[in-house]
């Protein structure tokens, strides 16, 4: 009799399984087994920066590596308890400042090291508007403020998403509808980030507001975005793509000490695409170096490689104080900064007044507790601080 029970039990939980297996699969989050696989059953409940094998690729080729040249006063001046601490406690991977364009200070958490990659998350959001700007340059895109249905057709019938422009989707206020959220199992971030087709999933989604009137952070929009720029790019070469596009652009002329990876939403010969709101893999060195490019107004070698008048809009603030064109900002700090920030605390940070770069990278972060803003996480001020006072303990008196 028990045997019995416990055999209807067992084909009552298995029918119970495959029906929501079934409605999972019928009601279009079939992504969500690509969820479980690459996240939930490796301990994590969100992405994390040691991902890149769960995705197909594409690299980010450099060409002749060109080392940081050391200050002379490298390392001389530990972290100090507190933040290390911090550091340690939040798992972080690298801590790495630069000043006046020499590498000041490193530190690196076991098991990462200088030529460890890791994910740039939304790091790739600012790389992806660089890219931008460039094909700008390049006449790939007409300008900065072309509309984005002369590249999105799809959009042409819609009243509002006809007059939204390539910068207001940068500037995160086209009024793309997307709804941000990086725990859910079941929403369209999830969908973006796990899901097979990154394209037409944006392009899916509606105009929800008149663009202009509104900013809202949007993973979705940056990946609209690099719908953009990959069009423009294929326009001219059809056997061109982003990553191909980046390392030509960004990663050769700037010298990158190591390939880099970008991750995509399927195979390449399948059709895949880069994954333009989040996912370039790279060393907390060269992530550093994009930092710096911004902090030398574009210039790179004596070249102008990105145009100083972009450079200058993107780290204008727009509809909001600390948002410009994907770049978070504080100008009203005691050190004013710009960032380069991504999900789970990957940050490259530009204080401009004291010629710093300063690069976290991690597992996670506190994003509960904010600074004096009420927007950028209060740790990033504290990274401030402290390549601050690691600059300031390195530099001789006078």
């Amino acid at each position: 009799m028990l045997k019995k029970f416990f055999t209807r039990l067992g084909l009552a939980l298995l029918a119970l399984l495959v029906s929501l297996a079934l409605a999972i699969q019928l009601t279009g989050h079939g992504y969500f087994w690509k969820a479980l696989s690459a996240t939930y059953l490796q301990g994590h409940s969100t992405a994390h920066i040691d991902d890149a094998g769960n995705f197909a690729q594409r690299t980010i080729a450099t060409a002749k590596p060109l080392p940081w040249e050391k200050d002379a006063a490298f390392n001389k001046s530990s972290l100090n308890s507190v933040m290390l601490s911090y550091l340690q406690q939040y798992k972080s991977a690298a801590f790495v400042v630069v000043k006046n364009g020499k590498l000041l200070h490193e530190t690196y958490f076991s098991p990462y090291t200088e030529s460890s990659r890791t994910n740039s998350f939304s790091i790739a959001k600012t790389i992806t508007t660089m890219q931008v700007g460039l094909a700008v340059q390049q006449g790939l895109i007409p300008s900065f403020d072309t509309p984005i249905t002369q590249f999105l057709p799809e959009f042409a019938g819609n009243a509002r998403a006809s007059k939204a422009t390539i910068s207001q989707v940068s500037a995160m206020k086209a009024g793309h509808d997307w709804t941000e959220n990086y725990k859910l199992p079941f929403n369209v971030t999830t969908d973006l980030y796990y899901g097979k087709d990154a394209e037409n999933l944006v392009l899916k989604q509606d105009f929800e507001r008149e663009p202009g009137t509104e900013y809202e952070y949007s993973s979705g929009s940056t990946q609209l975005l690099g719908v953009i720029l990959k069009r423009a790019i294929q326009k001219k070469n059809p056997q061109s793509n982003i990553s191909e596009h980046l390392s030509q652009s960004l990663w050769q002329p700037l010298g990158m000490e190591k390939d880099a990876i970008y991750t995509l939403d399927r195979a390449g010969e399948d059709g895949g695409m880069e994954r333009t709101y989040c996912c370039i893999f790279a060393t907390a060195r060269d992530f550093a170096k994009l930092g710096q490019l911004l902090l030398q107004d574009g210039q790179w070698g004596g070249k102008q490689l990105l145009d100083k008048a972009f450079v200058d809009r993107m780290r204008k603030p727009d509809l909001q104080p600390y948002y410009g064109h994907s770049l978070w900002m504080d100008w009203t700090y005691k050190h004013p900064f710009y960032a380069l920030q991504g999900h789970q605390g990957q940050y490259v940070v530009v204080v401009p007044s004291l010629q710093l770069v300063v690069v976290r990278v991690g597992q996670y972060r506190n994003k509960v507790v904010l600074g004096p803003n009420g927007r950028i996480p209060l740790e990033v001020y504290s990274f401030v601080d402290e390549a601050v006072r690691i600059a300031q303990a390195t530099t001789p008196s006078k």
